[in-house]
């Protein structure tokens, strides 16, 4: 049973080890850019009138390691009668034989404080499911009981933000995710989760939009994300629209992972990737500006981890209804 431990250990850090070095493929990759709640529920109708998106992202490097992907989904709508907003955000993402579905349902109340400044404070819950397919793995014992089965988890999760927009212009936030693995159970074997799942997150969020009178939109953000497993990462973009229709952007993310092995209880090693990111973005229906389409390339500059994946293709679909 000790040696059976150690071999779960060891596959299961393997597993984590080589998600974290394809971070391209992750739950915040690109889609807060272009959908905040994907970070902080409290975003949820902020704007006003009615907002869905479609998201995709590809792994380059998917070959090597079988299908790696992410597609996820997400819809809010404001309730300007009773200051709320709802809000929905699905995820999915594959990485060979690892993956995982999450779902949330999100509620925000809108607090005037002034005719300028408005506070937000959201709450989101849902289902978090992972699941690794161990049936191609190959074992010494013949009825080595990780053969040909799946190691699967689900629990529940929670999360809280709270923003404050200003002057129309100016937005900032706090919010936190997986409150609810507080109450998991750390010692069962079968539910040894990637970090980035297992552990509270905090992400602060900043940014603005801008708009000038010659048409041109400026839209500048920074997040800051951390895993108090360990994992720590700054996101800047900057997105430029001109004419109201096509927009270019560049983000940059570092993201730094303290981790250890949990077979042997090795030292504690540091990875860290500088990854690039150029967006494009174009306005389908320029006169009543609902239907957008994006697209980016994520790639790892400082090729600071040996890795095989070149980079991720990111397509966005996003729909909005006037105010």
């Amino acid at each position: 049973m000790k040696n059976l431990k150690i071999v779960i250990y060891t596959l299961l850090g393997w597993m984590v080890c080589m998600n974290s070095s394809f971070a391209q493929v992750e739950m915040q990759g690109s889609q807060f850019i272009f959908d905040k709640t994907y970070v902080n529920p409290a975003f949820s109708g902020i704007n006003g009138g009615f907002t869905g998106n479609l998201h995709y992202q590809l792994n380059d490097g998917s070959h090597q390691f079988g299908k790696s992907y992410t597609l996820s989904a997400g819809a809010n709508v404001a309730l300007k009668q009773v200051k709320s907003g709802l809000g929905i955000n699905v995820v999915r993402n594959v990485f060979g034989s690892d993956s995982y579905t999450m779902g949330y349902g999100n509620y925000v109340y809108h607090l005037p404080v002034s005719a300028t400044t408005v506070l937000s404070s959201g709450i989101s819950l849902g289902i978090q499911q992972f699941d690794i397919n161990l049936s191609d793995l190959t074992t010494v014992s013949q009825n080595d009981p990780l053969a040909a089965r799946n190691i699967y988890s689900s629990k529940f999760d929670a999360r809280f933000g709270v923003t404050g927009t200003f002057s129309n212009k100016f937005y900032m936030g706090v919010s936190f995710d997986n409150i609810l693995s507080l109450y998991t159970r750390k010692d069962d074997y079968y539910n040894q989760i990637p970090p980035t799942f297992r552990k509270i997150n905090m992400y602060l969020i900043g940014g603005a939009n801008l708009l000038y009178d010659n048409g041109m939109q400026l839209q500048p953000s920074v997040l800051f994300m951390k895993n108090f497993g360990g994992i720590t990462s700054v996101d800047v973009n900057a997105m430029v629209t001109f004419d109201r229709s096509i927009s270019f952007g560049l983000g940059f993310r570092q993201r730094v992972e303290e981790s250890q092995s949990v077979a042997l209880g090795a030292e504690t090693k540091s990875y860290s990737q500088s990854i690039l990111r150029p967006m494009i973005q174009y306005q389908l229906n320029k006169m009543n500006q609902s239907i957008k389409i994006g697209y980016c390339y994520s790639f790892n500059a400082g090729n600071s981890l040996n890795v095989g994946s070149k980079g991720s293709h990111d397509l966005t679909l996003i729909f909005e209804l006037p105010k």
